[in-house]
């Protein structure tokens, strides 16, 4: 499961129990930055962090009108039952007050991912390959392999963005979220495995490199899907 924490910095302690429960989790400081394209297949839950009650219907309205059809979870400071009316009527899914137990946290946003799953493809398809997203499994001509957390998230932002070329900032934003640590070589390093399976896979699509400004899913035309 894949989640998009939006709004101010979340409780330290929120990323890296997403992590143990293996929840994978980029983050967008202001609900504006949606503007800038949702990549809707990406995610499974997001969750809207808000300071203040009195901002959560505009909020939560910005981010609809941006195209994000996925379930949302808002989570913001004590409020009142109509505060949690207005903000449920103004598109979020469910509604959680600070303070608050993680493993609730974690509970609301897998009862949310499961209810979110039944409207989105685990299967997506380029050329001769598969990605199963649930199952982290990358299929070619010769077979199957496991792919690891990042491998997957960047298989699945080539398989949803084939032939478009995605720069190295955007690879590093979506695949590492949160982590400010993540090093420019970290992708390269990743690339690199994720090449190797296709290779094991024997698959004819490609990762292609655009010098100087990012990566593609290279698919032959023969094997583009129809």
């Amino acid at each position: 499961m894949r989640v998009l924490l939006i709004g101010p910095s979340p409780n330290e302690k929120i990323l890296p129990a997403l992590r143990r429960d293996h929840i994978l989790a980029d983050c967008l400081p202001r609900p504006e930055q949606t503007q800038t394209g949702f990549p809707e297949n990406l995610y499974d839950v997001v969750v809207l962090f808000s300071d203040t009650d009195a901002a959560l219907p505009v909020r939560l309205r910005m981010v609809r009108e941006d195209g994000v059809s996925v379930p949302i979870l808002v989570v913001a400071p004590r409020s009142s039952a109509r505060d949690r009316i207005r903000a449920l009527d103004a598109g979020a899914d469910d509604f959680l007050t600070e303070p608050f137990l993680i493993a609730e946290l974690l509970a609301r946003v897998r009862a949310l991912g499961r209810r979110g799953r039944i409207l989105q493809p685990r299967l997506l398809r380029a050329g001769d390959l598969t990605l199963d997203r649930g199952h982290f499994l990358l299929s070619g001509r010769a077979g199957e392999v496991r792919l690891s957390s990042k491998e997957l998230q960047l298989a699945e932002l080539f398989l949803l963005h084939p032939g478009q070329i995605l720069p190295r900032d955007t690879l590093r934003q979506k695949v590492w979220g949160c982590d400010t640590e993540a090093r420019y070589n970290n992708i390269e390093v990743y690339l690199s495995l994720l090449r190797r399976k296709l290779r094991a896979v024997d698959s004819v699509v490609q990762i292609q490199a655009e010098r100087g400004v990012g990566y593609y899913l290279e698919v032959q035309p023969n094997h583009m899907q129809a």
